[in-house]
């Protein structure tokens, strides 16, 4: 269905959503390179920064669940560091959504430096019925704005 200009933009394939944020000391572990674990703690961010600076309605009936989540560590990001972290919508289905995930150093100059990239799918899920359910347009249209321009 084509977009009048008058309709809301609705989330696509290939919107990004990035973030930037500082990592933590206590993100590091004793070689001083961030925590594996932390990889995930910080794409899980970007997920619900996307949901929240989209002003997504919270609701006990309906959300997103993670089903899949990987990294694949390409450089070691150490203390102190400022990390951008990068979601591009790679596919969106009926009830579900895959992002390719990028988290990069951010040097002084502003040039970024890949350190290492993910892939996570969400599912929107009825908790009530324990299924998945279709992405509400308001939901996509929600997340379209949330998205940077470039």
């Amino acid at each position: 269905m084509a977009q009048t200009d008058n309709s809301p933009r609705t989330l696509a394939v290939g919107d990004i959503f990035d973030f930037d944020l500082p990592m933590r000391w206590a993100d590091a572990d004793a070689l001083n390179h961030l925590n594996n674990a932390n990889y995930f703690r910080y794409m899980e961010e970007g997920r619900i920064r996307m949901f929240y600076e989209g002003k997504v309605e919270q609701s006990t009936r309906f959300s997103p669940v993670v089903v899949h989540c990987s990294c694949d560590f390409k450089k070691p990001i150490t203390y102190p560091a400022q990390i951008r972290v990068s979601h591009r919508v790679d596919r969106i289905g009926r009830s579900s959504m895959e992002h390719a995930v990028d988290l990069s150093v951010i040097h002084p100059d502003g040039q970024l430096e890949l350190c290492a990239q993910g892939k996570s799918i969400m599912v929107w899920m009825d908790f009530e019925l324990n299924r998945a359910h279709p992405w509400p347009a308001e939901v996509l249209q929600a997340l379209a704005r949330s998205i940077n321009r470039r």
